[in-house]
This record gives structure tokens, sequence and C-alpha cells, in this order.
């Protein structure tokens, strides 16, 4: 076994310094992810709650909240709602009046966040 030269070893050094450079920049371009869990419609609206699940960057998430009534009538409604940089979680109130068709719905029963998109910002 030949003993390793100054060399060699600076080259080695370099070769692992970069790779941990490239390992750091593959993590901090980690897309950002997110889910959106809405509460019970109230007078006033829908609470939802906004929660970062990947990436670390500024992103706008936007859905639609679909709400199933007990006459099987329903209503829907859309949202956005901006996520700042580092930040993990977010709230959103939907106000009663963004929700189309509330004529047809007696009484809310379930709702389903569809439609779910996240842009970086």
């Amino acid at each position: 076994m030949q003993p390793m030269t100054l060399k060699t070893l600076a080259r080695a050094a370099a070769m692992a310094s970069a790779g941990l450079m490239l390992a750091a920049c593959v993590r901090i371009s980690e897309p950002d992810a997110a889910r959106v869990d809405c509460g019970k419609p109230g007078p006033h609206g829908v609470t939802c709650k906004i929660q970062r699940t990947a990436g670390n960057g500024g992103f706008e998430a936007c859905w639609d909240l679909v709400i199933s009534c007990r006459n099987k009538g329903g209503m829907s409604g859309g949202a956005c709602h901006k996520v700042a940089q580092g930040q993990s979680a977010a709230s959103e109130i939907m106000p009663v009046q963004s929700f189309s068709n509330q004529a047809s719905c007696d009484v809310p029963t379930s709702g389903k966040v569809e439609h779910l998109k996240i842009k970086s910002l």
C-alpha cells in the first residue's frame, strides 16, 4: 500500500466538500408542499389551516372547499393563502359569502378540500 500524497489528500478533501455542497443545494431546493384542513362551517365562514409538509420557501396555496349538506345539496368556494419562507403553518377564514349555491344547502354536514395547488413564490 502506497502512502497518500499531499496532492491526493487535497483532491479527496475537495471532492468531499463538493459533494457536501451539492447535497446542501439539493436539500435547499426541495419543492414546497402543503396540506389544507378545513373545520366546520360557522356563522362567519370556515377556518382552514395550511400546514407545510415539505420545502422551506415561500408559497401560495389555493384550493376549493366543497361542502355537502343534509338535504343532498351542496355549496363550494375557493381560497388562496400565502405562506412566508420558513413559516410552517397558517390559517385562512373563508367567509360565508364566498360560497356558491348556499340556497341549495339546508345544514352543512361535511366538507372536502379539492384542487389544492401549491405555487412557489
